[in-house]
């Protein structure tokens, strides 16, 4: 479970009564969070939706909305949505981001209402995509696809994840979790945090200023920092530069972490040997996009998070904070950002 973080008091209305409070879910697996928060608490109302359109009057009654925030089609809570909840006191988002809808919040003069995230559940697939990334990369992967898709019968090289050493940045829950996996298959792990403490896993533990100084060290460089004004831009062309021409980028938390152009000249140049990118400056990442062309590119269309069982995973932390909310223990409420 992820470290408890104290909720700020807000001024919003008490919920006395188990029975007065509203929750609204939505999510295409609404169904599916409804029927098993019903089931943990059968004296509050549960109502789903699989987009803000199909919501009609639940916006207005609901005080808990359940909802990913994102900007994807009938899921985007915009600050229109919020103008019409007058009643909301909570937003629990069923991802670790909450930029969208804090935006939305801001825009329609909420700041009474408490924000909670799904951050600290996302090392297991993370950690499996980055992984996945590395093997394919490592091993010609998309090389060989192209052979099978030719009917051609030829061996390209390959390399192994075993004694190679991995720089990951951003040591949180996701990168702890990748810290483990990639010691597991022998790995060197570097580590690259703003606090510099022991993390299980990481042979090394390193300030982001350190990066360019250590970079020519590393055979594969993941990134699973959030986008921030410190994070903009973190991977530029000198970095690339001073990066072996044997390594590889794996780009699992934010596009604009990464200066695309920059990263496009290297490849190209072979500066660097090739790249793995779940994340974009734009996504969908754009038709004319080079990094679809290029054959030292894998990429994926921000899926590291996701999985068959996200729902379950995310209940973990949706589950108790609604009994903390409902309980009155607000101070208990987990990945409270504001």
């Amino acid at each position: 479970m992820p470290a408890a973080v104290p909720a700020v008091p807000r001024a919003v209305p008490e919920v006395t009564e188990v029975t007065k409070l509203q929750v609204l879910v939505v999510d295409w697996r609404c169904e599916w969070y409804a029927a098993s928060l019903r089931g943990a608490f059968p004296g509050v109302e549960i109502a789903a939706a699989r987009s803000f359109a199909d919501a009609g009057p639940q916006l207005a009654r609901a005080q808990v909305l359940a909802t990913m925030g994102v900007a994807l089609p009938g899921l985007h809570f915009t600050a229109g949505v919020a103008a019409q909840m007058p009643r909301l006191a909570w937003v629990q988002c069923l991802i670790s981001g909450h930029e969208n809808v804090r935006a939305a919040l801001a825009g329609a003069a909420r700041d009474d209402v408490l924000v909670t995230t799904a951050a600290g559940i996302h090392g297991p697939q993370m950690s499996e995509m980055a992984l996945l990334h590395m093997l394919a990369l490592a091993r010609g992967m998309p090389a060989m696809l192209r052979n099978q898709a030719a009917g051609r019968w030829e061996r390209v090289p390959q390399r192994i994840l075993q004694s190679r050493t991995v720089g990951i940045v951003g040591m949180g829950a996701i990168g702890t979790h990748l810290a483990g996996v990639c010691k597991a298959l022998g790995m060197r792990v570097y580590g690259f945090s703003r606090t510099i403490r022991p993390v299980p896993g990481a042979d090394l533990m390193l300030s982001r200023d350190d990066l360019a100084r250590v970079a020519p060290e590393l055979d594969f460089l993941v990134l699973v920092v959030p986008a921030t004004p410190q994070t903009r831009h973190l991977v530029d062309a000198g970095l690339l530069a001073a990066m072996k021409p044997t390594a590889y980028l794996i780009n699992l938390g934010r596009g604009p972490v990464v200066d695309e152009d920059a990263l496009i000249e290297a490849l190209r140049a072979g500066t660097i040997a090739g790249a793995g990118l779940d994340v974009f400056a734009v996504e969908p990442l754009p038709a004319d996009s080079p990094l679809w062309q290029l054959a030292n590119v894998i990429v994926t269309p921000h899926a590291g998070g996701h999985h068959d069982l996200y729902a379950e995973q995310t209940l973990t932390v949706l589950e108790p904070n609604l009994r903390a909310f409902v309980e009155g223990r607000r101070d208990e409420m987990i990945n409270v950002v504001s």
